[in-house]
Order: structure tokens, then C-alpha cells, then sequence
């Protein structure tokens, strides 16, 4: 099983069930997915219709939901707010009988059906599904964030509303310097969501920067995009971010498969049982 590890009172995976894929979110031009070649992974490039198409039945995403869950006790997910994700987090809860957490990242873009692009009403949204972990999507912190005075308009007040709802808050970002941010003004919000991979994709500082401030805050990070949207071979993007965060942080792995679901927990699980 992957391990575990408190944030507040919620007991967590490091590894979270990634959705970029379950929703169509692809992050590269024309998309990337991976097929088998006798032992090897390959990436190949492929529109990102394929995912919308593919999970458009929402029993492919229970599939991987439910396997990770049952069998390396993944019972946590990351995205923004989404009735795919939502129908998929039910149907896991009642398969397994057991609780499934759910970081939701709401945000001023359009997200679930009929959800206008307001984050306040989409935070709402968020307590009346049930997450657990309220993140404002970096739709909403990257604009708010003043990356010279190191402030976010207007979190405060954004971060007692998750309070009063009953979810813990947290940022979800692309840029360094939200950490210090949070630091320097006590703001509300014990876990930051991060992209960091070996190249640097989707972060704005160096890999090397962005690990030492991982490293060296008291905050807890989750970890997204490791494999870079498919620019990294899955064992060389998952073991890279694994060494360099906490023991304390999280790792989001996104699936566009059962079978690079069963592979790469296989890679987690062996970092782990290694001693990682």
C-alpha cells in the first residue's frame, strides 16, 4: 500500500489520482499518450478529443478510481470542479464502503455544468459535493498574486469561507513565490498545490529553486504534473519527484489507462518499499 500522511485531520496518500486526463486536459499541443512497444513506454502525440471521448463514460474513471483505491489505497483525488469526477468519487465510496477525499481546485473559469466562473460560488460548490480540501485553482491565485510585495488579494476572506464550510484551505499556483506569500502573511493555507518536474514544465523558476523552497517550507505541497504531460518517461518523472519532496508533501499522478495506472503505482510502491 502507499503510504499515508496526516494534512490537519484529514489521513491522505502521498500519491493522489490525478483527473487532467478524465476531463480532456492534456497540457501539450495535440496531446500525448502512451502505448506499449515489447517492454518499452512511448509517448505519441494524439489529440486531446481522444481523452474527452474516452472517459466520456465515467465507468473507465471509476475503473482507475477503484483500482488504485482497493489495491494501493488511493482513496484521494485532485481536480477542479467536475460532474465526472463527482459521479466517479460516489460510485468509489460505495463500492469500497470507505471514505474518498477530494481536493478541488474551483476557480473564474468554467468547470462543472451549469457552475458560473465565480469562485466564491464554485467554492460553494465545493462544500455542497462534499471535498475536503478547498485549493483556488491558480485561475484565480496566479492573478490575485503580487509576485513584487508578495500578497494575494483578497485570500483572507477567501480562506475563512472554506473555514466556515468546513473544508481546509489551500492555493493551488504556478509560481515560487505564492510559498513565501502564504509564509510571510500567515495566510490560511496549510497545503500549496505545485507543478515541479525535472525540466521545469508549467513552474516559473528553475527545478533546482523550486525544490530547495519545497524542501525548506513548513507548508505541505502537492506535487502535480511529475511526468511533465508526457515529456518524461513515467519511472524517471515519478522517482525524480518523490526524491526531491517531503515526507510530508503529496505526489498527483494523472492516468490515461488502467494499465499506466497499474504501472506506474507499481513505481510508487517500489520507491517506497525501497526505502524512498
Amino acid at each position: 500500500m502507499i503510504p499515508r500522511v496526516m494534512l490537519e485531520h484529514l489521513d491522505l496518500p502521498r500519491i493522489l489520482c490525478g483527473t487532467n486526463q478524465f476531463v480532456g486536459i492534456s497540457h501539450v499541443y495535440g496531446g500525448f499518450y502512451r502505448v506499449r512497444d515489447p517492454g518499452l513506454i512511448h509517448r505519441s502525440p494524439l489529440s486531446t478529443f481522444y481523452y474527452m471521448h474516452k472517459f466520456k463514460d465515467v465507468k473507465k474513471v471509476i475503473e482507475i478510481m477503484l483500482f488504485l483505491a482497493r489495491e494501493h489505497g488511493v482513496n484521494a483525488c485532485i481536480s477542479s470542479p467536475r460532474d465526472v469526477v463527482h459521479e466517479a468519487i460516489q460510485a468509489v465510496r460505495r463500492e469500497t464502503g470507505s471514505p474518498y477525499h477530494w481536493v478541488c481546485t474551483p476557480s473564474t473559469r468554467l468547470t462543472a455544468k451549469g457552475l458560473p466562473p465565480d469562485v466564491l460560488k464554485q467554492i460553494q460548490w465545493c462544500a455542497d459535493h462534499e471535498v475536503s480540501v478547498c485549493a483556488p485553482h491558480r485561475d484565480y491565485t496566479d492573478k490575485a498574486l503580487d509576485r513584487a510585495a508578495f500578497t494575494i488579494d483578497g485570500y483572507p476572506q477567501i480562506a475563512a469561507r472554506i473555514r466556515d464550510l468546513k473544508m481546509v484551505p489551500g492555493l493551488s499556483t504556478h509560481y515560487v513565490e505564492t510559498l513565501k506569500a502564504v509564509e510571510d502573511n500567515g495566510y490560511d493555507a496549510p497545503v500549496v498545490v505545485q507543478p515541479h518536474n525535472k525540466i521545469g514544465f508549467e513552474s516559473d523558476t528553475d527545478p533546482d529553486t523550486l525544490t530547495r523552497r519545497i524542501k525548506e517550507t513548513r507548508l505541505q505541497v502537492i506535487n502535480i504534473k511529475p511526468m511533465a504531460a508526457g515529456r518524461l518517461r513515467p519511472r524517471e518523472g515519478i522517482e525524480w519527484c518523490l526524491q526531491r519532496i517531503k515526507p510530508v508533501d503529496f505526489l498527483a499522478v494523472g492516468f490515461g489507462d488502467i494499465n499506466y495506472a497499474r504501472e506506474d503505482a507499481r513505481i510508487v510502491e517500489e520507491f517506497f518499499n525501497k526505502g524512498g
